[in-house]
């Protein structure tokens, strides 16, 4: 049965948070760029102090929360100035904002906020996440380190 979290129920520590990735249009003329070997910084940048994240299961990666959200992703992706294939999601645990590992950072929550709306523009497993400091360069840099080094990257097909 497909978790479903509850009238606004907070984040557990538990829960595998995502962060979705897209596809990058390489540089233009670049015809032998090599792809990237680590995240893209670009996919953790967000233009209003808010990134958006996917509540992905309560203990481990729920397959019917993933299929819920798959289609919300693809459709996403079509909102960009070019539109942008769906690879996946970015994978953390919860816990792993509200205490960094080492090297020390600073402590981010991980703030449920469903979206209502009709079909696919509601997303009941929609949360998100504020840098206190409201320096959005900075936190995508520091959301990609704490993805990139203490998380998974889960590809859809």
């Amino acid at each position: 049965m497909t978790w479903r979290p509850q009238n606004n129920e907070d984040v557990g520590p538990n829960e595998h948070i995502g962060r979705r990735i897209f596809d990058e249009p390489p540089l233009v003329g670049a015809r032998d760029q090599k792809p990237l070997e680590r995240l893209s910084i670009q996919h953790f940048e967000d233009k209003d102090g808010e990134v958006s994240l996917d509540r992905l299961g309560r203990t481990g990666i729920d397959k019917g929360v993933v299929g819920y959200l798959r289609r919300r992703a693809d459709k996403a992706g079509t909102k960009f100035r070019r539109t942008k294939a769906f690879r996946g999601w970015a994978v953390l645990t919860a816990r792993k904002f509200g205490s960094p590992p080492a090297p020390p950072g600073h402590a981010l929550s991980v703030i449920a906020s469903p979206v209502h709306g009709d079909d696919l523009d509601e997303n009941i497993y929609h949360a998100y996440v504020v840098d206190p400091r409201k320096d959005r360069y900075i936190m995508a840099l520091y959301l990609r380190e704490l993805f990139e080094n203490h998380g998974t990257v889960t590809e859809v097909k």
